[in-house]
């Protein structure tokens, strides 16, 4: 049996047996329950297993929710730089993403979860963001799967390169930060997501795109 989970391990060779209790913390999250009031007792009874099987694996509740969001992050921003990858050009990566944050809830509740971790100061998420600077999921994190994105937008001559890339990756965040809040909080703002969308996707190619 594989020892104790720190959240970094290959996330397709994991026991079935945590994958199931990462499903179980992250679909009772999308049902609008807060990280720290959930048991372990209620995400091994979803899961189908022991309680006492949480502990094989896992040292504590935290770190069990934990490794979770980390493993669905993981997941879902490694397919996105793949499916960003599969786009032939920056603007039509662009739309894919936009697309992405309007069509799939499960994404952007993980963009939005992972806005939240950066800006929220608990010891909860400070452990998350320890976490989120080991080597293994460095790659994952959205500023250098986006980074990555533009560099070849830059290779291609698409993109500027008279701008640093940590600009040019705050740029997006901040106009993607925008839109999510369009998509997002409709009841609370008098803003129509589909006349935004157009002013978000050229806000960033005024501010990214390379001038002929």
């Amino acid at each position: 049996m594989m020892g104790k989970i720190n959240g970094m391990e290959d996330i397709h060779e994991l026991p079935p047996k945590v994958r199931r209790m990462y499903q179980a913390v992250i679909q009772m999250l999308e049902e609008g329950m807060e990280a720290g009031n959930l048991r372990v007792s209620t995400i091994t009874e979803r899961a189908g297993i022991g309680k006492g099987t949480a502990y094989e694996y896992f040292d504590s509740k935290e770190e069990l929710v934990a490794c979770a969001i980390l493993y669905q992050m993981r997941c879902m921003f490694g397919w996105l730089e793949a499916a960003l990858q599969e786009q032939e050009t920056f603007r039509e990566q662009l739309s894919f993403l936009l697309t992405e944050v309007d069509k799939r809830e499960l994404h952007k509740n993980c963009f939005l979860r992972f806005l939240h971790m950066m800006t929220d100061n608990s010891e909860f998420n400070r452990m998350l963001q320890k976490k989120m600077h080991e080597e293994a999921f460095v790659p994952y994190l959205p500023m250098n799967v986006f980074a990555g994105i533009m560099r070849r937008g830059m290779e291609r001559g698409e993109l500027r390169k008279d701008i640093p890339m940590d600009y040019m990756v705050h740029c997006l965040f901040s106009h993607l930060l925008v839109y999510l809040m369009a998509v997002t909080a409709g009841g609370f703002f008098d803003t129509d997501p589909a006349s935004v969308r157009p002013l978000v996707y050229q806000g960033i190619l005024n501010e990214l795109e390379e001038r002929s």
